[in-house]
């Protein structure tokens, strides 16, 4: 079982131990919880691939503790530039053209995924161990992401070798720009919205977008009547013998999970949120869908795929 560390010093330095060995540690980012491993490290990559369950052909983001650190993993041009002094520390990842430093595992087509979190903990263990780590996010590939500490542990306790706790602020996974294409492109909308990013860059936007597998089906209302079609799409499941979890911005049904009115609240709480009605085994999950911020509904449409409706 994974060994349980407080985000002190103390906890920091246990943690980092345990990556000079090849270890896997799960610890809070300011977007969710991430788990790693040393990125020089080819054997402990291989396994977190096989404990998240994701291909190699997807490679991890890799983490810096140091704007400094990214020209020597990357080439970087004058929007790299540009984007690491607004955005690192931040929820923003950068697809640059690979030096071939680190593993190829993490670069299999040259080029290299960066991020500098916004948050001591992952900051702290790259700074002990004077290495780059991997910051994936602390989950089974294809499952919506964690944001509690509590969680990690129940998903991957008996597959890691720690979890730090701590919380995370933001709640979705950051926005991922890829800046080896000109126009640059963003491929996959997150914690910084596309309306900032394009006040720096020109970019596009790619348009796949990949679902969720959770245990049963999502469906999301927004618009101004979204609570009203809510309680009538509930009572009506209801009434055909499903037990229905409904996930709101305020109360709806006696049983709502509320998740906050500000897009901020919202954000931070919605893949707890998810968690929660999944531990209630309903046959369905109803959302209140939120249309005030992009990478919010990004994460709706991946939870719910068609079953989107605004009304």
């Amino acid at each position: 079982m994974a060994e349980i560390l407080e985000p002190t010093k103390e906890g920091i330095l246990r943690a980092a131990e345990l990556l000079k060995e090849g270890g896997i540690v799960a610890f809070p980012t300011e977007t969710v919880y991430g788990m790693g491993c040393d990125a020089t490290n080819e054997k402990a990559l291989k396994r977190l691939y096989e404990v998240k369950g994701r291909s190699p052909d997807k490679p991890f983001i890799v983490g810096v503790w140091s704007k400094d650190i990214v020209s020597k993993i990357a080439e970087v041009d004058d929007r790299a530039i540009k984007m690491v002094d607004l955005y690192f520390p931040g929820p923003l990842t950068i697809v640059l053209r690979s030096k071939g430093v680190l593993p190829q595992i993490l670069s299999p087509e040259g080029k290299i995924a960066v991020r500098m979190p916004a948050h001591h903990v992952p900051l702290g263990l790259m700074e002990k161990l004077e290495r780059p780590i991997v910051v994936p996010s602390a989950n089974i590939s294809g499952r919506p992401s964690l944001t509690r500490w509590e969680h990690v542990v129940e998903e991957l306790g008996e597959r890691i070798d720690a979890v730090i706790k701590g919380e995370c602020r933001v709640g979705i996974e950051s926005t991922i720009v890829d800046l080896t294409v000109n126009p640059a492109r963003i491929l996959r909308v997150g914690a910084i919205d596309v309306g900032r990013i394009r006040k720096h860059l020109e970019v596009v936007v790619e348009s796949k977008k990949d679902t969720y597998t959770l245990s049963c089906p999502v469906y999301v209302f927004t618009g101004d009547r979204a609570k009203e079609k809510i309680k009538e799409f509930a009572e009506e499941m209801k009434r055909k013998g499903k037990k229905v979890a409904v996930i709101a911005r305020e109360k709806i049904t006696d049983d709502s999970i509320k998740i906050g009115k500000s897009p901020e609240e919202y954000s931070s709480k919605l893949f707890d949120a998810v968690r929660e009605a999944e531990s209630k085994r309903p046959d369905l999950i109803v959302i209140e869908g939120i249309m005030e911020h992009e990478g919010i509904m990004d994460r709706l449409l991946r939870l719910a795929g068609e079953r989107v409706f605004r009304v």
